[in-house]
């Protein structure tokens, strides 16, 4: 499975930037595109064939619930945003749900203030976890493999970042939600969209924020680029608010370079919660995942290992990371999930 990951990578050709402020993005072409049939979350979810809700009337942060009724296979992406039911939530990592199943999915709660329901299901906001937190799950995730072979993240380093961005994004909402950043700068990702429309040709993209490498979204076929788009540039956008606009571009020979490190990088295969392997990359200068379903990848995210320009996450005094992926994490516990009042306690 790693070397599909590596070959994978080796297999693109860089095309031609385009740039938008601090944001700079190199198109990825590849020659073939792969035969696994999937469709994407807001298309299975628009024709009424999936729906995500929590896993049972008391929930359960870390897990939700994929009911797939339909004939063929959905894919969610890794950071992708679940917003509704208790507290709206990010996926941890890629993965495929099997046509006609029930899949529960692991995934990380961004808003911390909530927990009641707003709707019986989730919906998507066409957003996504920013950069800088989808790198820092990546990392998480990883180190979870390692450590219990599930696909789990921090919690309260995630809730941490999350309160990081909304303060740096001018954002107030009650509840602490991710949405809100993005709904706060609509206007200025507008025109980022508007500048840096999907790359014609293309089954993934490079991008560079204030002159660094920042990451990479790589996948079989050229629609899902054009399906997902959308999230995945404002995710970067959202960054970019925070990145210097004056720094030089960089040339597709670093690109090259940086992308041939990734392949070269170390690879650990891991049983995917939906179809297939999830595959993690970690290098010298890369970190990420590829997700592989029948011998083909079906969509890589890496990482530049260094620290963006973005300031590091402060601690906010009203989370312990100990006690909150504890209580987080004991889903079982029905008082702890029904009655957030730690929580609560802590953000007053």
């Amino acid at each position: 499975m790693s070397s599909a990951i590596a070959e994978f990578l080796r297999s693109v050709r860089v095309a031609d930037s385009r740039r938008s402020g601090p944001l700079q993005v190199f198109g990825l072409r590849r020659d073939a595109s792969s035969s696994f049939v999937y469709t994407i979350f807001d298309d299975a979810a628009g024709g009424g064939t999936v729906e995500v809700t929590e896993v049972s009337e008391g929930g359960s942060v870390p897990t939700l619930s994929v009911s797939n009724r339909g004939d063929t296979a959905v894919f969610f992406m890794a950071g992708e945003h679940l917003v509704g039911a208790k507290q709206n939530r990010v996926l941890n990592a890629s993965l495929v749900v099997p046509a006609r199943s029930e899949t529960p999915i692991p995934v990380t709660c961004v808003e911390a203030g909530r927990w009641g329901y707003r709707s019986r299901s989730f919906r998507s906001e066409g957003s996504s976890s920013h950069h800088v937190l989808r790198a820092m799950m990546s990392r998480q995730v990883t180190r979870a493999y390692r450590r219990t072979g599930r696909a789990t993240s921090d919690q309260a380093e995630v809730w941490n970042e999350v309160q990081r961005k909304l303060h740096a994004m001018d954002a107030v909402s009650p509840t602490a939600a991710l949405q809100e950043a993005y709904e706060r700068r609509a206007a200025s990702l507008d025109s980022f969209s508007q500048e840096l429309p999907a790359p014609a040709g293309c089954h993934g993209a490079v991008f560079i924020l204030g002159g660094r490498i920042a990451g990479l979204d790589l996948f079989d076929k050229q629609e899902t680029l054009a399906k997902l788009w959308p999230k995945i540039l404002r995710s970067y956008a959202l960054d970019a608010l925070e990145s210097p606009a004056d720094a030089p571009d960089i040339s597709p020979d670093v690109v090259r370079a940086w992308i041939e490190k990734a392949a070269g990088a170390n690879a650990e295969a891991y049983r995917s919660p939906g179809l297939g392997d999830d595959v993690r990359v970690v290098g010298d200068d890369v970190v990420g995942a590829g997700l592989v379903v029948e011998g083909q990848p079906v969509h890589v995210e890496m990482y530049a290992s260094t620290k963006p320009a973005q300031a590091e996450p402060e601690r906010t005094p009203w989370l312990d990371r100990d006690e909150t992926n504890r209580r987080w994490r004991s889903s079982s516990a029905k008082e702890d999930l029904e009655t957030p009042t730690f929580l609560r306690e802590r953000m007053d």
